[in-house]
């Protein structure tokens, strides 16, 4: 995805954003929009962007672009020099005040001789104040944040990784105009075109993890690897459910670097892992609803240090989720293809959803085994395929 594809996003309908000059607006929009370049890069930081400006011109830009690395402030300050002086710093995220790999980004600003601060979304990870009010107590104009909470959850998950017990968890599915998954008898074809296939690799970058179920490895035999523009520093985890503990040691997965988790039923570890060695860390998952619990994988995924995990289907898988109440957000890529009558449904035991494209009042509401979604973005085209993202409603 293009930063200019997403601009339609970067207007929030808060009423303090109403309130910013135009000139407020046009600078804090541009830092969260060149922000979006860290995506894939600086997991778990988030991802944030910073405009210096003096006397109405760009003096400098920052963008966080690994983690460990400089902050965005920090880039922007350095290029900047002596013209940072009296300058304002539009920032996507409050600038930090604590000390962790790098130095307090406050700190480096007040030492600049930065004027005023104008920042979208709050730190969530400055339990005792962020460095907002930090900047304040030293005579720093700051003004923020901008954004409402729904509006920050859409543009990053690093707002979501203060939730216990399990990670951030999304659901990636491709759907056929009449809704299905796969046509009948389950024979698997490519849905969508190779631009929403580059969007899903661009995604898969920005997350910990990557899971599917068995019927989806079954059938597609996949590698789950990051093969597009975004090369992440760390390969994601991925991550195969096995009930049965079927998958061979000739399966595509294999044969591909990276890690790999298979978490199988609690009696079938000692025959898997002499099967297949070392190709993958073999998880034992109590069994659940439908096959193996998952709020235990969930559990179990966490303590492995996974904030982040993308679920790529198939049906039972997403069902499962859906029934378990732990998905937080829904990517649903639409094809214009027809599948036709015994067509494998994208949730399938549950009632048939639509999920409204066009702006209305309800910003494209739906509703999923009583839980509310909300579209959280303008449609997004990718070749002749449309991405609707979804949260659901809190």
């Amino acid at each position: 995805m293009t930063e200019s594809s997403r601009d339609s996003s970067l207007h929030p309908a808060s009423a303090a954003w109403a309130g910013l000059s135009q000139e407020d607006r046009r600078h804090l929009a541009r830092a969260i929009r060149i922000g979006r370049r860290g995506w894939g890069l600086v997991h778990p930081n988030p991802m944030v962007g910073c405009v210096l400006v003096r006397d109405d011109d760009v003096v400098a830009e920052g963008v966080h672009q690994r983690f460990g690395g400089p902050h965005a402030e920090v880039i922007a300050l350095e290029k900047a020099g002596s013209k940072a002086e009296g300058a304002t710093a539009y920032v996507s995220l409050e600038p930090c005040r604590h000390l962790g790999k790098t130095p307090p980004c406050a700190v480096s600003l007040v030492d600049a001789g930065v004027a005023r601060v104008v920042y979208w979304a709050p730190d969530p990870g400055e339990e005792e104040g962020g460095g907002g009010d930090w900047l304040r107590n030293r005579g720093v104009q700051v003004d923020g944040p901008f954004g409402s909470d729904d509006e920050w959850r859409a543009e990053n998950p690093f707002f979501y990784h203060r939730r216990p017990s399990r990670p951030y968890v999304a659901l990636k599915l491709a759907v056929s105009v009449d809704g299905g998954l796969a046509s009948a008898g389950g024979r698997r074809q490519w849905l969508t075109g190779p631009e929403a296939r580059e969007e899903v690799h661009r995604l898969r970058a920005g997350f910990d993890a990557i899971l599917v179920g068995a019927g989806t490895w079954r059938a597609d035999d996949p590698r789950l690897t990051v093969r597009g523009v975004v090369s992440p520093p760390e390969p994601p985890l991925r991550v195969f459910l096995d009930a049965r503990g079927d998958m061979a040691p000739e399966a595509t997965a294999f044969r591909e670097e990276g890690p790999i988790l298979l978490a199988v039923g609690e009696g079938e570890v000692d025959r898997v892992r002499q099967r297949l060695g070392t190709r993958a860390e073999v998880l034992p998952v109590p069994p659940g609803p439908g096959g193996l619990d998952l709020l235990a994988l969930l559990d179990a995924l966490d303590h492995r240090g996974v904030r982040t995990l993308l679920c790529e289907g198939g049906g039972r898988l997403a069902t499962g989720l859906v029934r378990a109440d732990v998905l937080d957000r829904i990517y649903l890529f639409h094809a214009p293809r027809l599948l036709g009558a015994g067509r494998i449904p994208a949730f399938p035991d549950l009632p048939p959803w639509q999920v409204p494209r066009e702006e209305s009042e309800d910003a494209g509401a739906a509703e999923l085994e009583g839980r509310r979604w909300r579209r959280i973005l303008p449609p997004e085209t990718f070749g002749e395929d449309v991405l609707i993202t979804l949260d659901r409603s809190r």
